[in-house]
C-alpha cells in the first residue's frame, strides 16, 4: 500500500501527459510524434520496473509482474527471437536498396525486418506497461474518476477543434498549416477511422461516468445533475464521428448510443416505479431530447452523410452488377494466403508493408496504373496473424484476458469499469473491418481503458467487501 500511495500521483500524471500530448501530436503517427511516444514510453517501463522492485517484498512470488503478465513476456521472447532469424536480407541492385527473402531457420520465429520489429516491440510495451501501472498502483476510484475526466475533457476539446476546421473547409490539419497525407483527415488525426475509434473510446468514458453519477444520486433530479453535462459532451463527441466521414465508426456509435440510451431508460423506469410515480413523462422527455440531438447531428453533418451515403450506394451497385470481390475482400484474402504459409509465428512484427508485395493479387487493367500499396493490412486481426502468427495473437488475447480474471465482474455492478470494456469490446470488432490498432493514440487509448476497468472494478469489489 505505501508503495501504491507513493507512485499513484506519477502514474496518473505520466498517462494524462502521454494521451493528451499523442493525441494532439497528429494522433501520435507522425515520425516526431512516434519519438515522443517512444520515449514517454520508456519512461512509464522504467516507472513499472521501479514500482516492481519497490514492491518485491510485498508481493513475494505472486508479483503481478509474473502472475498477471506472462503472456506479454513470451510475446516479447518470440518477436526477440524472430529478430535473430532474419526472414529477408538487403541487396542493392542498380544502386538501389532492396530485400529479398532469405533462408531462416524454419522451425523458429523470424522476422522479414528486425529493425522495425524491435521498433514497434518496444513502442507497444512502452504502451501496455505505462498503462498497465494503475493495476500496480491506483488505490482510489476517485482518482481513477479523474483519469477519465482528463480523458473526456481532451476527446472533447478535439472534437470542437475538428469540428471547426472542418465547418471551415480547411484543406489541412490544424486549419491548413499541415498538408494531411490522406484526404479524410479529422482534427488533428490523419486518418478519419482512427479518430473514430478515438471517439469511439471516449465516448464510453463519457457514459460510463454519466451512469456512475446518475446512479449515485444526491441531487434534485437528472437536470440538476452532473450527469446532464456527461450527456452534452457524448452528444458533442458523437456529433464529430458522422462529420468525419468515417461510415464504420458511425455504425458502431450508434449501436452503443441505442445500448446506452436504451440502458438509461430502464434506469429511470425502474427507479420511477420504486417510487411510486409514473415514469411516462420522464421516458417522453428523454425520448424528445434524443430525437433533437439526432436531427442536431443529422444537421450539422447531413453534407458528408449525403456523400458518404452515395459512395456506399454507389459501391454496392457495382458489387451487385460485376459479382465480383470488393478491393478490400481481395485484400483480406491475399492477407490470409500470407499468414498460411507461416501460420505459427508469422512473418514478423510490422513487416506487413515488406512482405504483401508478395502476395498481392490486385494489379492495374493498364501497364501505366501502378498496383496498390498496402503498409496495413486494414484488419488488425488478420494482419496479427500474419506478422505475429496464432502464436503471438493468442499470447496477446491471453495477456487480455488474466488480467480480466482477478476482477470478480460477478460481484461488481459498478457501470464504469463495464462502459470501458464495452468500448474496448468495440474496437476489438472494429478491427475486423478496419487498423484502428496500428494508430498509437488509439492503442494507448484502448490499453488505458481496459486496466482502468479491470482495476476500478477490483477496487470497487473490495469496498463492497469493506477491505481497506
Amino acid at each position: 500500500m505505501v508503495v501504491a500511495e507513493k507512485f499513484e500521483k506519477p502514474v496518473l500524471i505520466h498517462l494524462a501527459v502521454f494521451v493528451v500530448v499523442s493525441s494532439w501530436f497528429f494522433g501520435g503517427q507522425s515520425p516526431q510524434a512516434r519519438q515522443f511516444i517512444l520515449g514517454w514510453g520508456t519512461i512509464g517501463m522504467g516507472l513499472f520496473l521501479w514500482i516492481s522492485l519497490a514492491g518485491s517484498s510485498t508481493w513475494g512470488w505472486r508479483h503481478p509482474a509474473l502472475r498477471l503478465f506472462w503472456p506479454l513476456w513470451l510475446y516479447d521472447l518470440l518477436v526477440l527471437i524472430s529478430c535473430f532469424n532474419p526472414a529477408f536480407e538487403a541487396v542493392t541492385i542498380e544502386g538501389q536498396r532492396s530485400w529479398m527473402v532469405a533462408n531462416p531457420v524454419p522451425w523458429l520465429p523470424s522476422a522479414a525486418r528486425p529493425s522495425l520489429a524491435l521498433r514497434e516491440l518496444w513502442q507497444f510495451n512502452g504502451i501496455v506497461l505505462s498503462t498497465a501501472n494503475l493495476l500496480l498502483v491506483a488505490t482510489r476510484r476517485s482518482r481513477l474518476r479523474g483519469l477519465m475526466f482528463v480523458l473526456g475533457g481532451n476527446a472533447l476539446l478535439l472534437a470542437v477543434f475538428g469540428t471547426f476546421q472542418k465547418l471551415i473547409g480547411a484543406k489541412g490539419l490544424w486549419f491548413g498549416l499541415v498538408e494531411s497525407p490522406q484526404p479524410r483527415f479529422f482534427s488533428t488525426f490523419v486518418y478519419h477511422n482512427h479518430w473514430g475509434a478515438f471517439i469511439l473510446l471516449n465516448t464510453v468514458v463519457c457514459l460510463g461516468l454519466l451512469f456512475h453519477y446518475h446512479r449515485r444520486g444526491g441531487y434534485r433530479d437528472f437536470w440538476h445533475s452532473p450527469a446532464l453535462s456527461g450527456a452534452v459532451v457524448t452528444l458533442l463527441l458523437a456529433a464529430s464521428v458522422p462529420l468525419s466521414a468515417s461510415r464504420s465508426s458511425t455504425a458502431l456509435l450508434t449501436v452503443l448510443l441505442g445500448g446506452a440510451f436504451i440502458h438509461i431508460l430502464w434506469r429511470v423506469l425502474r427507479s420511477r416505479r420504486a417510487e411510486g410515480r409514473s415514469a411516462l413523462p420522464a421516458i417522453t422527455a428523454l425520448v424528445l431530447v434524443a430525437l433533437l440531438a439526432v436531427a442536431g447531428i443529422g444537421f450539422l453533418g447531413r453534407n458528408v452523410i449525403a456523400q458518404r451515403a452515395q459512395l456506399t450506394s454507389v459501391q454496392l451497385n457495382k458489387l451487385a452488377e460485376e459479382g465480383t470481390l470488393t478491393a478490400r475482400l481481395v485484400l483480406y484474402r491475399d492477407t490470409w494466403r500470407m499468414a498460411m504459409d507461416k501460420p505459427w509465428f508469422g512473418w514478423g512484427l510490422e513487416c506487413y508493408g515488406s512482405v504483401f508485395p508478395i502476395y498481392n493479387s490486385q494489379r492495374p487493367v493498364e501497364r501505366w496504373f501502378t498496383a496498390p500499396r498496402y503498409v496495413e493490412a486494414h484488419n488488425d486481426w488478420f494482419q496479427s496473424f500474419a506478422e505475429t502468427g496464432f502464436v503471438g495473437t493468442a499470447l496477446l488475447l491471453l495477456l487480455g484476458l488474466r488480467n480480466l480474471v482477478p476482477a470478480h465482474w460477478r460481484r461488481n455492478d459498478s457501470a464504469l469499469p463495464r462502459y470501458l470494456l464495452a468500448g474496448c469490446g468495440l474496437v476489438l470488432l472494429y478491427a475486423w473491418l478496419e487498423f484502428p490498432l496500428a494508430n498509437p493514440t488509439v492503442m494507448l487509448t484502448f490499453w488505458l481503458l481496459f486496466f482502468a476497468a479491470v482495476r476500478y472494478a477490483t477496487l470497487d469489489v473490495r469496498t463492497q467487501a469493506g477491505e481497506p
